[in-house]
């Protein structure tokens, strides 16, 4: 008989998730059996179910326990992805998550040594960076032509979020809002201290732009 997903695994299931989140990384079957009040013997029978059904991933007998995005989904871990909502023409709101993500660290992919960074001012506004969000920013010295990184403005002491473009022996910092000008620097003043790789755009009003 296939192994089935009883209500005792569910809890193994919701207790994994738990550990991972407390810990800061999966448990071993032992912390489980642990946490959960049985025998390794017990635990390892009804693992070897969930790793059949798909449910958690392991290397190894004695690996780390990882709740796989099926298994997420079925015990409603993390934040629920219900799907795409239409910018143009409109269409039906599915009422049930497609899938799970574990957190926003996941589905934004943070990487060890992210940081974040809280934007003032309008000069990236044509990309949709308003004032008050805040933006994802992975350290790098180098950025390709074209992409938005944060820099040192030589003499001011001061960063800016900026489209960063190199011709020679200068560099020019490009805004997204006609408002505010370009600006170039002779390359050797200029430091990137990072390379934007998202944006967290908060809820709230937002100023109208006015099209002539």
């Amino acid at each position: 008989m296939p192994p089935r997903l009883t209500p005792l695994r569910l809890t193994l299931l919701r207790l994994t998730a738990r550990l991972t989140r407390d810990t800061g990384g999966p448990p071993s079957a032992a912390e489980l059996a642990r946490a959960a009040s049985l025998t390794e013997a017990t635990i390892s029978f009804h693992l070897k179910a969930l790793v059949d059904l798909g449910m958690i991933e392991r290397t190894g007998a004695r690996g780390r326990l990882i709740l796989t995005e099926q298994a997420r989904t079925a015990i409603q871990d993390g934040i629920p992805i219900y799907g795409q909502i239409a910018a143009g023409a409109p269409i039906l709101a599915d009422q049930t998550p497609d899938h799970v993500t574990p957190s926003l660290d996941h589905l934004l992919g943070v990487k060890e040594g992210d940081f974040l960074l809280q934007v003032r001012g309008d000069s990236m506004t044509g990309i949709g960076i308003m004032d008050g969000d805040y933006v994802l920013v992975r350290p790098t010295p180098e950025v390709l032509d074209g992409e938005v990184a944060v820099v040192l403005i030589p003499g001011e002491n001061a960063a800016t979020l900026k489209r960063v473009y190199v011709f020679g022996d200068e560099v020019v910092l490009i805004s997204e809002n006609p408002d505010h000008p370009r600006r170039t620097y002779p390359a050797a003043d200029v430091q990137i201290q990072g390379r934007m790789v998202a944006r967290l755009g908060l809820a709230g009003p937002r100023p109208l732009t006015r099209r002539a």
